[in-house]
This record gives C-alpha cells, sequence and structure tokens, in this order.
C-alpha cells in the first residue's frame, strides 16, 4: 500500500502503483524525499499525524514518518506548531541515543510540510496493555518506576523536561519487554521561559501539573507529577482526565479510594508524594523516588502496612451500575415484546433484538467487564420476560386493547425490578466473599 500525505484525508490507503488519492485525489509521493515509503498511517495529534513507513535505504526497515499538520488555524497557532515541531526534532537528536527514546532518522520539509523520520517501536503503549490485561498490581507498577525513572533522569540531566507523561505515551518493546519514551512534542528546556499564548494549555489534562497548565512552568518535579498520575491510572483503570473534568485537583487528596486492589504503604506514601499540588512539596528528582522505591531492596527489615481499598470502593461498581442494570433489564425486554408482536417471529425478533442491544451496551465507554455484565443481565431479564409472554399467549399485544398495553408495561416494570434484584443479591454475594477471601 501507499498512504497519501494529505493530513485532511479520510481514507489516506492506496494501492501500490497510484498516481493519485482514490479518496481526495491528491497526488501521492511514492519515496517521500526518494528514500521513506509510507504505506500506513498511525494516528494523530493536536499538530501532526504520523505515519508506518519503510526506508528503502535501509533494506525496507521500518520507521515511523511524522508530518506537521497543525489543527489550529492562525498564525500563531502555526508559529507555536512549526516551533514545537522543531523543538521535538532538536530533542530526539540530543536524547535519541538512549536505547528507552526513539532515535531520530531524519528532519526535512518537502511539498511545504515539515516532516521527522524515527526509530519505530514495536510494541504496545501501556494504555493499551491496561485495556487488554486489566489493571496493573503492586509488582508491576513498580516495575514500571524502576524501568521509566532511569530514562527521566537521564532526560532532566539534559535540562529537558518531557510535559506530556501518560500512558499512551510509553511503549513497551515486544522483545525484551523494556519500556520506551515517546512524543517529545511539547518538551522544553528547563532552564526555558515558558511560551504560551493565554488560554493555551501544554500537557495533558488529568495527568499535568497546576503549575504547567496555569503558568506554563515545568520543572523535573512536574513530569513527576504526571508519573504519579501515569501511575493511578495503572493501578485502578480510571482516566485522571475525568477525575480533573468532574473535581480539579481535588481528587489527588483521595486517590486512594479508587483502588481497585490492595498495595503497601511505602508504595502509597510514594504515589502520595508524586501527586502533591504544590510542586516544591513533591520529589524533586528521580534519584529521590528511586531511594524511596529501593528501600525494601536494601535488606532492612522495614514494616510492611498493606493499604486496601475502603469497603464502600468494594462496592462501588455494583452501586455505579445499579441504574444501568434496570435500564438494560427493563429496556431489552420491552424491546423484545415489541419486536415479536409486530414481526410475529421469535428467531428474527431475537436476531434484531441481539444487534441492538449489543450495539447500545458495547458502545458505551465502560470497561469491558461491566458492558458483559450489563449484556449477561439483561439476557437474563428478558429470557425471563418473553417465556411469561409466550406462556400467557398474548401474541400480538401491541395491536389489541389497552389491558394488552397495560400488561406489556406490567411486565416491563416487572423486568426492570428482576435486574435489580439480581444486581442487589450480587451485591450481597461479593461482600460475602470478601469476608472470606
Amino acid at each position: 500500500m501507499i498512504c497519501c500525505l494529505n493530513p485532511d484525508c479520510l481514507y489516506p490507503q492506496n494501492p501500490v502503483g497510484t498516481n493519485f488519492c482514490v479518496s481526495c485525489g491528491t497526488g501521492l509521493i511514492p519515496l517521500l524525499r526518494g528514500r521513506y515509503r509510507v504505506i500506513a498511517p498511525l494516528g494523530g495529534g493536536g499538530f501532526a499525524r504520523t505515519y508506518l513507513a519503510e526506508d528503502v535505504d535501509k533494506l525496507d526497515e521500518q520507521c515511523v514518518v511524522k508530518q506537521l499538520a497543525p489543527q489550529a488555524q492562525g498564525s500563531w497557532s502555526l508559529k507555536k506548531a512549526t516551533e514545537l515541531f522543531q523543538q521535538e526534532a532538536r530533542r530526539l537528536q540530543q536524547l535519541g541515543q538512549h536505547h528507552q527514546i526513539p532515535t531520530l532518522y531524519a528532519y526535512f520539509k518537502e511539498d511545504n510540510y515539515l516532516y521527522l523520520v524515527q526509530q519505530f517501536i514495536e510494541g504496545q503503549n501501556l494504555l493499551q496493555e491496561l485495556q487488554q490485561q486489566g489493571v496493573f498490581n503492586e509488582a508491576k507498577i513498580r516495575e514500571l518506576l524502576h524501568d521509566l525513572l532511569p530514562v527521566l533522569q537521564a532526560v532532566h540531566q539534559q535540562q529537558v523536561i518531557h510535559r506530556d507523561i501518560k500512558p499512551e505515551n510509553i511503549l513497551r518493546f515486544q522483545s525484551d519487554g523494556k519500556l520506551v519514551l515517546i512524543d517529545f512534542g511539547v518538551a522544553k528546556q528547563a532552564t526555558a521561559t515558558a511560551i504560551a499564548k493565554p488560554g493555551t494549555m501544554i500537557g495533558s489534562l488529568g495527568y499535568a501539573p497546576i503549575e504547567q497548565m496555569q503558568e506554563g512552568e515545568a520543572f523535573p518535579a512536574s513530569d513527576l507529577y504526571s508519573l504519579g498520575a501515569t501511575s493511578f491510572h495503572l493501578l485502578t483503570n480510571i482516566c485522571t482526565r475525568d477525575l480533573w473534568i468532574r473535581h480539579g485537583y481535588g481528587w489527588i487528596q483521595n486517590w486512594r479510594q479508587h483502588l481497585k486492589q490492595p498495595i503497601t504503604q511505602e508504595l502509597a506514601h510514594i504515589i502520595d508524594r508524586l501527586l502533591q499540588e504544590n510542586h516544591a512539596q513533591r520529589y524533586q528528582s528521580t534519584e529521590e523516588v528511586l531511594k524511596d522505591l529501593n528501600k525494601r531492596l536494601s535488606g532492612r527489615n522495614i514494616p510492611v502496612t498493606i493499604v486496601t481499598p475502603g469497603p464502600n470502593q468494594k462496592e462501588l461498581l455494583c452501586w455505579n451500575l445499579l441504574p444501568w442494570a434496570v435500564v438494560a433489564g427493563s429496556g431489552s425486554s420491552m424491546l423484545m415484546i415489541a419486536l415479536i408482536s409486530f414481526l410475529g417471529t421469535i428467531w428474527i425478533s431475537s436476531g434484531i433484538w441481539l444487534l441492538i442491544l449489543a450495539g447500545f451496551i458495547f458502545v458505551q465507554p465502560r470497561p469491558l467487564f461491566e458492558k458483559t455484565y450489563l449484556f449477561i443481565l439483561a439476557l437474563i431479564t428478558t429470557l425471563f420476560i418473553v417465556l411469561v409472554f409466550q406462556k400467557l399467549q398474548i401474541g400480538r399485544a401491541l395491536q389489541y386493547s389497552p389491558n394488552g398495553l397495560i400488561l406489556i408495561v406490567f411486565l416491563v416494570i416487572i423486568s426492570g425490578l428482576l435486574a435489580l434484584t439480581i444486581m442487589s443479591l450480587s451485591l450481597l454475594f461479593n461482600n460475602l466473599m470478601s469476608k472470606f477471601i
């Protein structure tokens, strides 16, 4: 395949040998700079798009091509985006000798677009790993900190602040499992004066500290805050952006209540210091964090205290799902009754109902476990209601007298109550099990 480099193209991939994009009509570039064959889009952000490419001068070795394509309009925005793009290239050139930071291969301008070419890291980012494998336990968080803190140490020694540490910007090498820090697009020199237009935010909501969001300032402690927020996200599968939108920086005062599993007091203390709102009260260097992290490995007998999720948090999943369970149970039952009443056949109705229900539930931005739970609950309640519906031989009830409608409303209410009962029993079962496990 050959990829269209028009940043506004919705379907950029084209067959090899095509001269013009079949989607947008833009002329295609077979080899960027006579060397890089761009074959597939990888993603895009606020001012750049990334593509997977092959370097024909290196036996088609895969690499990443990043194209400056700012979405914001205006001369200041374009100037700032260009400046950040050039800075990213300089940072990669400066830091890319580290084996856990991508290497810069090239930086150039072609057809009025700026490009940089960097090392391709084969592996997943930590957000993808979280979604596939579930929440990290303490051992994995400690491994993350041990692996990434020396990388940050090397970055900070070069007087560079990353300013955008989050799970998406940490990749894990597929070959050896080592972590790689990527996306230096908003990194800056620690001693440089912040260049920010009023109303402009640098970093990612929920992961960037207050001094970075409000004043544009950044210190080594700013990256350490982002590392703490990243650790919290991986421990809980709760996006800090959502908490920040609802509570501002207030969420960092009670982050422990969101824990899904116990951690030691030692690790909780480390995350506490990483997440201090005032940067002066945080760890001031990666060395300080590593020192506390290595205390348990020093051979001294240090008491280990377990921090467990509060009892209310163990019930949080069930309570949050309660209204959705009632909606899923009653709504799916009503839909099934309506389909059977109008179509007259249970098999066609079941197929249509299943597609609509799956689409409605699985399109929601919820963890897969919750969506699966709601789906199973809807199946149980609907099956029960359909059996009652068939047993009473109501048939095409919606086309008959008002009594049929009243009976259907009654069945829908019963399905909601059944879903409520199942959820309550599930909560009771969880409470009983927690006392014995």
